[in-house]
């Protein structure tokens, strides 16, 4: 794992957590003290006494004493990576009963001495300088500890044994440039924990002597894979598969950073394909090399999910059908291929189990699956952020889609010409999401006829034709963003129950809307440039007569824009007289 993403992996997780936390608190800005990046030398003095979570990371602190935190009774999470501290006695926390979560990592700690009395579900001592793993005789007392980060160049069985009795939801493992060279094998088989993250040295070329096969992980992620100078298959890589058979609950395999051949790739999702692996994640992949033709064989495989995401190519010249025939065909249920530069995709040679297809931020024009008639088992399709550039095209696409619910072509270029004809979209479409395109008007001639949610905000329509086929089924409408001047009546969209119609340029909604649209149960029509004036008091009073929840922002959102003299002002404070209106 590079610097990079170890930090976006292990924020996120903080992120997590300081949310859950969070939402169980009041709004008040003492409980969540931050003093990250301010050139700290020590802990803060004068902290609220009512501090739960305290960050403060990426400081000069090179030490901890029980008088820095004593007050802080009520901390729930510390977060102190980042710094200078070489060694650390738990026993600073002792008066810290409610601390949850500790991040150490990134700090330069050679030692830690333990305390038996922590409550801690999450503790985090990653990329430090131990020789040894941090584990000491008390952390395996720790029956709440939920998740653990460790980090070593070395692992010895011996290390493991205080929390082999533990139930640790997840532990993560970072191995450092020396792995490989003192490890036992077996040091990881009285590991008791559902997933299991491996995070290898980035320098060296991928090898896994670690024996998983009885460990009771349901999930294994794998970082840092290196192997270009083997392009068989990657040998290394073989004898990982070879131990996962035997241990028959692992269901979830995930790679990270992975810089291997061409090959070597396809050797491995081949070999990934004969396992009990249920789901299959890949991340983060630099492929080199030529490509030999290979039949794929996709026989007796146990794989229900593979998803590919984020791949660099160094080879510029390739048999790309080969490689997307191989993809087109493969006999699972969910597909993703994203962020890969892909510019085409071939129809499947026969009719294809795929029930969920994802090839968003792609390079895929509107040709893709063009007279396709193999995926009609197809639910879920998502093309977004692609090349796709005729609304017809992708119309005509779905006509042989005869399952497809859902749809997302949104973050492209798609536009609609009314001369193209007839909109032969396929009939059991229920979800079609086309925001972030540049489609005008006209795109309301042209929808599914039993669509029921319709994203259309962020594109360029001014206005929604009055004779538009009637959307009887349609119940969720999205325009914001767009340059709307009134609110839609619903005698087009008889079933209409949320509107999302923000952002545009609505100045004089109609007081009728309510009455046309009974079934709303929710109206998001704020940040609009509302013109205070006479015409607007029915409608201030209509939304005055619905429940509070239906419109939402209100009224925060819901401010004058004209005339200047009231510019600002919420329309809920918008008063004048009748005689002045008369």
């Amino acid at each position: 794992m590079t610097k990079t993403n170890s930090s976006i992996s292990h924020f996120a997780i903080i992120f997590i957590l300081i949310l859950e936390i969070r939402t169980q608190l009041s709004d008040e800005s003492e409980f969540f003290v931050d003093r990250s990046k301010t050139g700290l030398t020590h802990v803060p003095k004068g902290l609220s006494l009512n501090t739960t979570i305290l960050d403060i990371s990426q400081n000069y602190i090179s030490e901890l004493r029980t008088s820095d935190i004593i007050s802080l009774s009520k901390l729930k999470i510390l977060i102190i990576s980042h710094n200078r501290i070489q060694y650390l006695d738990m026993s600073v926390f002792r008066f810290n009963q409610e601390l949850e979560y500790l991040d150490l990592s990134h700090n330069k700690l050679e030692k830690i001495s333990c305390h038996p009395t922590l409550n801690l579900k999450h503790k985090e001592p990653l990329f430090n300088a131990f020789d040894a793993l941090p584990i000491c005789q008390e952390l395996g007392n720790m029956s709440q500890l939920e998740f653990l980060g460790l980090s070593a160049t070395q692992l010895q069985k011996s290390s493991m044994l205080p929390i082999a009795y533990l139930h640790i939801s997840k532990v993560l493992l970072v191995l450092g440039d020396t792995y490989g060279e003192k490890e036992d094998p077996e040091s990881l088989r009285d590991l008791n924990t559902q997933s299991l993250h491996i995070v290898f040295p980035t320098r060296n070329e991928f090898h896994f002597i670690l024996d998983v096969s009885v460990s009771t992980a349901v999930s294994l992620e794998l970082s840092n894979i290196k192997c270009v100078l083997d392009d068989n298959g990657c040998s290394s890589f073989q004898n990982v598969v070879s131990k996962l058979q035997k241990n028959s609950r692992l269901s979830n395999l995930t790679l990270n950073n992975i810089e291997t051949t061409w090959n070597s790739f396809f050797m491995i999702l081949q070999l990934v394909w004969h396992t009990n692996i249920n789901y299959f994640s890949i991340s983060n992949v630099k492929l080199q090399g030529r490509v030999d033709f290979r039949e794929f064989d996709y026989s007796g495989t146990s794989l229900k999910a593979l998803s590919i995401h984020q791949v660099v190519n160094d080879v510029f010249s390739l048999p790309q059908d080969y490689i997307y025939e191989i993809l087109s065909n493969m006999n699972i249920q969910h597909l993703t291929v994203s962020a890969a530069h892909m510019v085409h995709m071939v129809c499947p040679s026969q009719i294809s189990p795929l029930l969920y297809l994802n090839f968003s931020n792609n390079l895929l024009t509107d040709m893709v699956f063009k007279n396709c008639a193999n995926l009609a088992n197809l639910k879920t399709l998502s093309l977004q952020m692609n090349q796709l550039k005729e609304l017809a095209n992708i119309v005509h696409m779905t006509k042989e889609m005869k399952s497809l619910q859902q749809l997302d072509v949104s973050q492209n270029s798609l536009k609609y010409d009314e001369s193209e004809g007839n909109c032969p979209w396929t009939r059991s479409l229920l979800s079609l999401n086309m925001s972030s395109n540049i489609l005008t008007d006209s795109v309301f001639r042209c929808l599914p006829p039993r669509v029921k949610v319709l994203d259309l905000h962020n594109n360029r329509i001014r206005s929604i034709p009055k004779d538009v086929t009637s959307l009887e089924t349609l119940q969720e409408l999205n325009v914001a963003s767009n340059s709307l001047a009134h609110l839609p009546g619903c005698g087009t969209f008889g079933s209409l129950s949320i509107l999302i119609i923000d952002y545009n340029s609505v100045s004089n909604p109609s007081a009728d809307f309510f009455q046309s649209c009974q079934k709303i149960r929710s109206l998001r029509a704020g940040n609009n440039p509302f013109q205070c004036t006479c015409e607007l008091r029915d409608f201030i009073q209509s939304v005055g007569q619905v429940s509070g929840e239906v419109v939402e922002g209100w009224p925060d959102s819901y401010k004058c824009d004209y005339p200047e003299s009231y510019k600002g002002t919420p329309l809920k404070d918008f008063h004048v007289s009748q005689l002045s209106c008369n």
